[in-house]
């Protein structure tokens, strides 16, 4: 009797790029073909570098000593709640109204998400454990603000401390609510 021996499964590798479908008239994609054969490149590069290009040019912001001009690059994180925070949090993105419904769900438990209530120093680790559940809190927190406002911390909570994260990460006294604290040294014990 032989026993066959199962192979293991290959592990998937999580993709590091994301597929766009977009439709092009045929003089477009001609273009767009020819572009990519002249400079020896593929379609995909020629968009990527267009688009790049485009974004290094579009800013917002004045250049009055009030306001400095930023670009995509002001904004760009690897982390998506980080992200999402950075661009929904300024009023010259103009947020929808689904950006704004999650802002005001952040600014009401922002000791969650931040060090100081203007969102400027944000709890990256935090962030990286909450944002995957946000759209169900947001949730929460509609359902239960008039009733029982500490469902929502109390989700959170239990979010953090299973990801290991510290009680003191969270916890804010009235003297230290303006004070700057980096989590990766809530641990040091001096």
């Amino acid at each position: 009797m032989t026993i066959k021996q199962i192979p293991e499964k290959k592990r998937v590798k999580a993709s590091k790029t994301e597929s766009l479908t977009i439709r092009l008239d045929p003089k477009m994609r001609f273009a767009l073909e020819f572009v990519a054969r002249i400079n020896g490149q593929t379609i995909t590069k020629v968009i990527e570098r267009a688009v790049t290009e485009m974004a290094e040019r579009t800013t917002i912001g004045e250049n009055n000593g009030t306001f400095n001009k930023r670009n995509w690059k002001h904004y760009w994180d690897v982390n998506d709640g980080v992200r999402f925070i950075h661009v929904a949090n300024d009023e010259l993105t103009h947020p929808s109204f689904e950006e704004d419904e999650i802002m005001d769900y952040i600014r009401n438990h922002w000791n969650y998400f931040s060090c100081n209530p203007d969102l400027r120093t944000l709890k990256r680790d935090s962030i990286e454990v909450l944002w995957p559940h946000i759209n169900s809190l947001v949730e929460l927190w509609k359902e239960t603000r008039g009733s029982k406002r500490i469902a929502c911390s109390s989700r959170m909570r239990d979010l953090l401390r299973s990801a290991g994260i510290l009680d003191a990460a969270w916890t804010v006294s009235d003297d230290m609510r303006y004070s700057v604290v980096d989590e990766a040294d809530a641990d040091l014990p001096f």
